[in-house]
């Protein structure tokens, strides 16, 4: 099970760093919303935010997405001061845990990135969108594949759980959607050490795993097998491996 407070508080705590360090999940945030511009109708009445945390996507569904309504919503209340500067009496913000709290009714498109791999299970969550879209409406979401941040599982032993595509796909048919898009790529950023790794990782909120202990033995020995593993000319890699889903309802 996630456990949630700590994810929330490592969320809470990377805030004020988290848009200068998101380098791949905001270019994931600008693939989903070509993806969404490409294969569905502009301008819904009405949208659902899952996670919004800092607002990056959000920024961009107003955007590019314009939708006359939007409920941002996100498990941290230290998120709402984050996004204060977009929200109106159309767009609101709720703080509450997406797996639990009942969703508004008559929605078109539900969004979300780069957060459902913190749900416990992810299957129940696309259940309630079903039920909270209208017909034909739209859950468009990315999230994470198995390979995301493999050299983190493979060094220190730390990782979520995730699910493959061909799995989300099963998930969502199950529940009688339909696939307009599902796409995965391999995005691989590099760093001038392990230490700064761990310290992208801490700005961007992903610490919220587990209770990792370090000490000076075992970050030196973490240092040296992934410089090891990983070094290359251009410093050493990190992996991010998002995976983007449009379905219709």
């Amino acid at each position: 099970m996630m456990d949630k407070q700590r994810i929330r508080s490592r969320f809470a705590k990377a805030a004020s760093n988290y848009q200068s360090a998101a380098i791949a999940q905001y270019e994931i945030a600008k693939k989903m919303i070509r993806l969404m511009k490409e294969n569905i109708q502009l301008r819904p009445q009405k949208v659902l935010e899952i996670g919004c945390g800092t607002g990056l996507f959000s920024r961009l569904i107003l955007q590019h997405i314009k939708p006359k309504k939007m409920v941002l919503n996100d498990i941290c209340p230290e998120m709402m001061p984050e996004v204060m500067d977009i929200l109106t009496a159309s767009h609101t913000f709720i703080c509450a845990d997406a797996e639990t709290y009942a969703f508004p009714k008559d929605i078109n498109l539900i969004a979300s990135c780069s957060t459902i791999q913190w749900f416990n299970n992810p299957r129940a969550f696309f259940e309630r969108c079903y039920g909270s879209l209208l017909d034909s409406g739209i859950l468009a979401f990315s999230t994470f594949g198995h390979d995301n941040m493999h050299e983190i599982n493979a060094t220190a032993h730390v990782g979520l759980t995730y699910r493959s595509k061909s799995e989300l796909i099963t998930e969502l048919l199950a529940l009688n959607y339909k696939i307009l898009v599902a796409q995965e790529e391999h995005l691989k950023l590099h760093f001038e050490s392990p230490l700064q790794v761990l310290v992208h990782l801490k700005q961007t909120g992903v610490t919220g795993i587990k209770n990792h202990r370090w000490t000076k033995g075992t970050l030196r020995a973490f240092c040296a097998k992934y410089t090891s593993d990983y070094g290359t000319e251009e410093g050493v890699s990190l992996t991010y491996h998002p995976i983007y889903i449009i379905a219709k309802k």
